[in-house]
């Protein structure tokens, strides 16, 4: 098999989801399709260097995220400055948590519900998020794609999960998922 035959084998089931993340990450169609193209002729162009037998998914989704971070940076010319005591949730007395079975309930009717919350994580948390939640990366792969120690990738994710949470609790109350539970 040609080379150009065994990239096109390799990278042909994860196209979708490379756009799925992507288009998480940027939040437009356009930027999501520019950032898979990309991400897409700099695998063809470093193909040569894939060790075969290794996990390729992995491999070009650190290409994705690595083209993201570069597209985020050249257009932000810096790093941003998070400040977290007015991104991370304060810890409610009585919080109320959703159960397994509520969130597999409320997975149908979330759509643009949780698109909004998810638009309204930091880039750094979401990033995380997307990759661990939708593209069932490993903390490992994670942090050896964004170049983060574990313990950061944990921190994010935990982070976003809890503004997630926090977003979302509204809309759990009014779908009459957090009925009768402490709302303080």
């Amino acid at each position: 098999m040609d080379s150009k035959a065994e990239f096109e084998a390799l990278v042909r089931p994860h196209v979708d989801a490379l756009y799925r993340t992507a288009l998480r990450m940027t939040g437009k169609a356009a930027s999501a399709e520019d950032l898979v193209q990309e991400a897409l002729v700099r695998a063809w162009r470093s193909f040569g260097g894939f060790q075969r037998g290794s996990n390729f998914k992995a491999w070009v989704f650190t290409i994705l995220t690595n083209a993201c971070i570069n597209e985020y940076r050249r257009a932000a010319r810096g790093p941003r400055a998070v400040d977290f005591a007015q991104v991370e949730p304060a810890a409610r007395e009585g919080d109320s948590y959703l159960s397994v079975e509520d969130v597999e309930a409320l997975k149908a009717r979330l759509g643009d519900e949780a698109r909004r919350a998810l638009d309204k994580v930091p880039d750094e948390f979401r990033l995380v998020f997307v990759l661990a939640t939708f593209e069932d990366l490993s903390y490992q792969e994670i942090a050896e794609a964004l170049g983060i120690p574990i313990g950061t990738v944990m921190s994010r994710l935990f982070r976003a999960r809890a503004l997630l949470r926090d977003e979302l609790a509204d809309f759990a109350r009014r779908e009459g998922f957090l009925r009768g539970r402490s709302t303080a």
